[in-house]
């Protein structure tokens, strides 16, 4: 498999509509700057004690500059064409908003006392290559464009890499913990997802037929009549042929 970017016209739906939202969000950053990054941004504090709720899907849309746009909409380009095209639309929206949004909460509740604005795709693109791996997972990538790998390996690797990095307290302003929330997030919707749909399905027994279950004990009286006699069945035998010859009685 070829991990190219396709001619803009070329992508799905959703993915084109995402790299527009980016852009906008970073044309929005140019013009408004930090107001624009503490409302719409990720702020831990507001979100996680004042309630500031939207900002785990709206600070996915805000880039601090033209670099860093620009290294996020080339990954969904890159990805979101073949993932959108293996999930479908309406759930490749949900899983990108989805890791974005786990992203956010373990942000949020790692520094849930920080005022500073966590903004970008990144958690949401960490998620897309976490998909890639899970779907794709002997497909050669090139580790940071330089070290050929399995997407299996690379998954992997990063993970080590932003954990060892958030645990280390970051590398400069980059947040580590947001990738590998998104990371993490994106591996364990798709491996509850391919649990859930491997899990067997138990069969309901099919509920026997009351009229085929006293046909068949009535045919059974009436062949231990034919073999042994009448006198072989029992008082409650006689009565259940009598009671079933009455109910039955008068029907051609």
């Amino acid at each position: 498999m070829r991990l190219n970017a396709a001619p803009l016209r070329e992508l799905p739906p959703v993915t084109r509509w995402l790299l527009g939202l980016s852009f906008a969000g970073w044309l929005a950053e140019l013009v408004l700057g930090f107001r624009l990054n503490f409302h719409l941004g990720l702020v831990p504090y507001m979100f996680a004690h004042q309630g500031w709720l939207w900002q785990c899907v709206t600070y996915q849309f805000i880039h601090a500059n033209f670099l860093h746009f620009l290294l996020n909409a080339l990954m969904i380009w890159m990805l979101g064409r073949m993932l959108e095209a293996e999930m479908g639309p309406r759930k490749f929206l949900l899983y990108f908003l989805g890791c974005g949004a786990a992203a956010a909460l373990l942000t949020a509740a790692w520094n849930h006392g920080s005022m500073t604005p966590v903004i970008g795709a990144s958690g949401a693109v960490y998620g897309l290559l976490g998909a890639f791996a899970f779907l794709y997972p002997d497909t050669q990538v090139y580790f940071y464009f330089l070290f050929p790998m399995s997407a299996r390996t690379m998954a992997i690797l990063l993970g080590v890499v932003e954990f060892a990095s958030t645990m280390s307290g970051g590398i400069g302003r980059v947040s580590n913990i947001t990738h590998l929330g998104g990371l993490a997030a994106g591996l364990a919707w798709l491996w509850a997802e391919r649990r859930w749909r491997l899990r067997p399905v138990r069969a309901e027994s099919p509920r026997p037929d009351p009229a085929v279950l006293e046909r068949e004990e009535i045919d059974r009286l009436l062949e231990k009549i034919s073999v042994k006699g009448q006198a072989a069945l029992s008082r409650a035998e006689l009565a259940r042929l009598d009671e079933y010859a009455k109910r039955k009685g008068g029907r051609a």
